[in-house]
């Protein structure tokens, strides 16, 4: 006979308890996460990595430089974010929050020792933020890829004397596209030939052109890891291939950002929007060729380009 366990009131209630204190430290009133906000969430990461990234060709050679990117990463965690990150999971807010400030004083002791902890806490916070079904649908990781590709523009522009293109060369780039929407295929070479894009002197803000170099790289590794082989059109797909490769060589060579803004928008985006079946986003202020998500089809896509485009302007 098997014998009779019973269990009073107030120790099933410590054993409940006990079983609630011993689960994942996710708040009660955490919610669920939109595919927009995960996909944004993804590229801030990306962004943080490419502030770290350059730290430590830097450390020996100019320490300030190295500070700054590592101020640039403390601040793109900002409250907005932490509490996000902590409806999730407060161990690892606060430990990525307490490493990012180590770093703010940084020295070549500890630092390769440092940065590894911190890319395992952004590995962390991946997974205790995203849903699982988000990071690895194909539409989020398109969107993660397009907010990168929009960052590496505004960082590179940043980064010259020009400052952002003028309002005549957007123009300029502009009846470029108009000229040849029907087809949406750009000749970026009598493009470059036709605006005189050269080498051009950076200014001050070195650290957000190594940024923009470095998250090229982290952009272009998602794409081949997340993206590769993913859509059912090879030729766009290849499109964007060739213009990843045009860009990151477009920054190593320091050409003109209009250059790289024509192959942002006359070659990666399009083809994007083809591969993914993504649109553009509605007017926004944060510069012109911002993708959103959406399964709807691209029916007239090259209208809503040049309207988008035209709406940022104005």
């Amino acid at each position: 006979m098997v014998p009779t366990i019973r269990i009073s009131g107030l120790t099933a209630t410590l054993l409940a308890m006990l079983l609630i204190s011993s689960s994942p430290p996710i708040s009660l009133f955490a919610h669920n996460f939109s595919p927009v906000e995960s996909a944004s969430f993804l590229s801030l990461v990306d962004q943080i990595k490419s502030a770290l990234l350059p730290i430590k060709q830097d450390i020996s050679s100019n320490v300030t430089l190295a500070r700054e990117q590592a101020q640039f990463a403390k601040l793109l965690l900002n409250e907005s974010v932490l509490k996000e990150l902590k409806e999730r999971n407060q161990r690892i807010a606060t430990e990525l929050l307490r490493m990012l400030n180590s770093i703010q004083n940084i020295t070549v002791e500890n630092l390769g020792e440092n940065l590894s902890k911190i890319n395992d806490l952004l590995a962390e916070s991946v997974n205790a933020r995203i849903q699982n079904d988000q990071l690895k649908n194909v539409t989020v990781q398109a969107h993660v890829f397009a907010n990168d590709i929009n960052k590496i523009l505004e960082e590179y522009t940043s980064a010259f004397k020009e400052g952002n293109t003028s309002l005549n060369s957007y123009y300029f780039f502009i009846n470029a596209i108009k000229a040849d929407m029907h087809s949406m295929k750009m000749d970026n070479n009598s493009m470059s030939k036709s605006t005189n894009a050269t080498k051009t002197e950076i200014n001050t803000d070195v650290a957000a052109y190594q940024r923009a170099g470095a998250l090229t790289d982290i952009a272009i590794e998602r794409f081949n890891t997340e993206l590769s082989g993913k859509s059912n059109s090879s030729s766009a797909m290849e499109r964007v291939v060739k213009g990843m490769d045009q860009l990151k060589l477009s920054i190593k060579n320091m050409e003109s950002p209009l250059t790289v803004l024509g192959t942002v928008h006359g070659e990666i985006q399009p083809n994007l929007l083809i591969a993914f079946n993504l649109q553009l986003a509605p007017s926004t202020n944060h510069g012109i060729g911002n993708m959103s998500m959406s399964t709807s089809t691209i029916s007239n896509n090259n209208q809503s380009m040049e309207d988008h485009m035209m709406m940022n302007m104005n």
